[in-house]
């Protein structure tokens, strides 16, 4: 009886041991996949704030050119171009095109009931007897 309370506590023993084990892997397999993800976050995070400095140095070039045209500009015969003045726009005669658009739809709104009408007319009716 002793010897098998023995084995079953030897057992129990390697066992708990054997768990130990598995879970210190867990948690250094854990431990490495954090420091992966930080190694990883902070290489995005890099590569963001070099994308938004070569952002900023772009537009900063531009706005550099821009500067510069406006200044030479200022000094030398205006090169800009006027659009030309756009007609003012008239009520009377706004209303008057909607009145017309509007009668045009109703006019096309009847040609096409009107159609369907004629279709309607075409077909005979299923009582109607053969001729």
């Amino acid at each position: 009886m002793r010897k098998a309370l023995c084995i079953s506590v030897c057992l129990a023993a390697l066992g708990g041991a054997a768990d130990a084990q598995t879970l210190r892997d867990i948690q250094a397999r854990n431990a490495a996949a954090q420091a992966l993800e930080d190694a990883r976050r902070d290489l995005l995070a890099s590569q963001i704030d070099a994308s938004n400095a070569q952002e900023r140095a772009r537009t900063e070039s531009l706005l550099r050119g821009l500067e510069q045209q406006r200044g030479s500009s200022t000094f030398n015969a205006p090169s800009i171009v006027v659009p030309p003045a756009r007609p003012v726009d008239d009520p009377t005669r706004r209303e008057a095109d909607r009145a017309s658009a509007m009668s045009r739809m109703d006019q096309l709104t009847q040609d096409a009931l009107a159609q369907s009408n004629a279709r309607m007319r075409a077909i005979r009716p299923a009582s109607e007897p053969k001729r």
